[in-house]
């Protein structure tokens, strides 16, 4: 009679391939910082730890006129580029034989699942904190007040009346715009924010102009968690949102929503997401073929781009739901 068992041939490339189809299905589904479209892809300088954004400044306003048949003077441009280095994480489940044997439950499969959502969530928090713990404080904005604003405010600062609500919304757009930041191609800036955050927004009976997700008519295709949009923004929410605890006036939380136009950071991976599984007695140290593994590896690493000339502002409040 036949058995298939985990050391049955293609048993290990069929979990790995189920790892790899359910991080991909993880990073459409939850991610939001890691989201394809949200950052620029970075290259990969082979033979080096390394990966390269190449940028060219726009060329300055000319406001010479011309001296009649006279050409005029030639201009070069200025090229550079932003590198950042890749660094490696992986992660992996072990299940005993005899767990295997006696759980009603398919283990392998439930391990496989499990171990795409932890690389698919910490690859999208990897990023989000390189971003809040890089960004100018120049671009930082905190609600010291209910209707005041106040550059690179303190956590601590930050009131706990100061919860987002339209004007604050309005006054980041404008003030996007007035750095000449664009907007991404369907014409909309991009916000992150948390769940607290867009119950206090979507309370604010000031917001007019507020569009349901459901309610669209232009056909545009659905950002992962996106919710709605008004005054030019696309909000979308994600229990991710980046949360500093207690550390805001009154020790409330401290909730740092992320606008963003394109091109704001770039994101980039010297080893795709690999998967991995180990039948029992793989290798010399389960000799006694007691344990089968599940995992991953991945090496990436992200920027936040341009610096000087920041194409994000962080906007942090507190909330009503605490």
């Amino acid at each position: 009679m036949a058995t298939t068992l985990t050391s049955t041939t293609n048993f290990s490339d069929l979990v790995t391939q189920l790892v790899a189809a359910r991080a991909e299905e993880e990073l459409r589904a939850r991610a939001v910082h890691a989201m394809p479209g949200m950052y620029v892809p970075a290259r990969f300088m082979k033979g080096t730890n390394s990966l390269r954004y190449a940028r060219y400044a726009d060329l300055g306003v000319n406001t010479t006129p011309l001296t009649e048949g006279a050409p005029p003077v030639d201009q070069a441009l200025t090229i550079s580029s932003e590198f950042f280095t890749a660094v490696q994480y992986g992660s992996t489940v072990a299940i005993s034989d005899l767990a295997n044997i006696d759980s009603p439950h398919d283990l392998i499969s439930i391990a496989a699942e499990r171990i795409a959502y932890q690389a698919t969530r910490s690859m999208d928090q990897i990023v989000r904190d390189n971003i809040h713990t890089n960004v100018l404080t120049s671009s930082v904005w905190g609600a010291t007040a209910s209707g005041t604003l106040t550059q690179n405010a303190a956590n601590s600062a930050v009131a706990a009346a100061g919860v987002l609500n339209g004007l604050f919304v309005k006054q980041t757009v404008a003030r996007l715009k007035a750095s000449n930041v664009p907007a991404f191609a369907d014409g909309f800036y991009r916000a992150i924010i948390h769940p607290n955050q867009e119950f206090d927004l979507i309370s604010d009976t000031a917001v007019n102009g507020w569009i349901e997700s459901r309610k669209y008519v232009d056909n545009m295709d659905l950002l992962t968690g996106e919710i709605g949009q008004f005054a030019g923004v696309r909000f979308i929410v994600s229990s991710d949102a980046k949360v500093f605890a207690t550390a805001g006036a009154s020790a409330g939380n401290v909730y740092a929503a992320l606008f963003l136009g394109p091109d704001a950071y770039a994101v980039g991976d010297s080893q795709t997401l690999q998967s991995y599984f180990v039948a029992p007695g793989g290798d010399h140290t389960d000799p006694l073929a007691q344990k089968a593994l599940v995992g991953y590896k991945m090496r990436f690493g992200t920027l936040i781009l341009d610096e000087a000339a920041s194409r994000l502002r962080v906007l942090k409040t507190q909330s009503t739901l605490g």
